[in-house]
């Protein structure tokens, strides 16, 4: 069967009307082309819908069933052109950002409140995960965009430095390092080390930080809360970044500077190169971008 919303109309403006001539001007056609409309709507459905007579045209039985299907069908369709538009124009869609568990601390939760305020009807969809499986995301078409540690091939990815994320050394709080104003990379090595596990960003960049001296790794692990109660237990040090310095705000815990202050990690906003992004998905993005350069990373405990 294949009703048009033109027919549908036309026969609710005779249901109102009683009278094809009025019926025609109510929607702005010829009578003969509005009486075309009303036989072919007939021989889709096969059966009359009116009882005709000199004067008027009533709906008959047939007709009085179908009109609730009539206006059904034509607030469906009225419903679906309101959300193409609204998707078009980026008042309502959905996107997915894939982005690093140490991201989604501080910083982003704040931003993501502040968009869905000004943003009700758009929904933004998190995929926290490992730096790889980010990327991959964005290839896999699972992620509009991504939010991740480190640049990504140029010839795959378009990306974006939002800000600088330095490193810090977080110990219990009566630890010999606790005190001191600043450490360096070679004073951690000496101390028992509490690291994240293989696979996660923050452990890539521990990794080339150590690369000079050796870590004494006593035990890794994958989550922030599970090195907090570790750290907090004097189990050992680690060096986690700015951006979750928040996670870590514990009365046992100390917060300790390196003295090199190029230890930081740069934080990208990436999509895929070759796809295009929807309209809700680009404004997000400049929201993004918007809000990365009125955010001042954490620089201090």
């Amino acid at each position: 069967m294949n009703l048009s919303i033109k027919q549908l109309r036309a026969f609710i403006a005779l249901t109102e009307t009683e009278n094809f001539t009025r019926a025609a001007q109510k929607i702005n056609l010829s009578q003969p082309a509005f009486s075309a409309l009303i036989a072919a709507l007939e021989d889709e459905v096969g059966y009359r819908l009116f009882d005709r007579d000199t004067r008027k045209v009533q709906l008959n039985g047939n007709g009085i069933h179908f009109i609730d299907i009539a206006r059904r069908l034509i607030q469906s369709h009225d419903d679906a052109v309101v959300e193409i538009k609204s998707y078009a124009t980026g008042y309502k869609g959905k996107i997915v950002l894939a982005v690093l568990p140490s991201m989604a601390v501080e910083w982003l939760p704040q931003v993501l409140a502040q968009h869905h305020r000004a943003h009700p009807d758009i929904k933004v969809e998190l995929l926290d995960t490992q730096w790889d499986r980010c990327l991959k995301a964005i290839l896999d078409g699972r992620a509009d965009l991504a939010l991740t540690a480190g640049q990504p091939s140029p010839g795959t990815f378009s990306s974006r430095m939002l800000f600088a994320d330095e490193f810090f050394l977080i110990c219990h709080r009566n630890h010999p390092l606790a005190q001191r104003q600043s450490v360096d990379v070679a004073e951690v090595a000496q101390h028992a080390f509490v690291g994240f596990s293989q696979g996660t960003s923050i452990r890539q960049y521990t990794d080339q930080l150590m690369a000079p001296h050796s870590f004494n790794y006593v035990l890794e692990v994958r989550q922030l809360t599970t090195m907090m109660g570790l750290v907090a237990a004097n189990y050992g040090v680690s060096i986690v970044t700015g951006l979750t310095l928040f996670q870590f705000q514990h009365k046992d815990i100390a917060i300790v500077p390196f003295r090199d202050l190029s230890l930081q990690r740069g934080i990208y906003l990436v999509t895929d190169k070759e796809r295009q992004l929807s309209q809700c998905a680009k404004e997000f993005y400049e929201f993004l971008l918007e809000k990365a350069e009125s955010f001042t990373p954490r620089s201090a405990p």
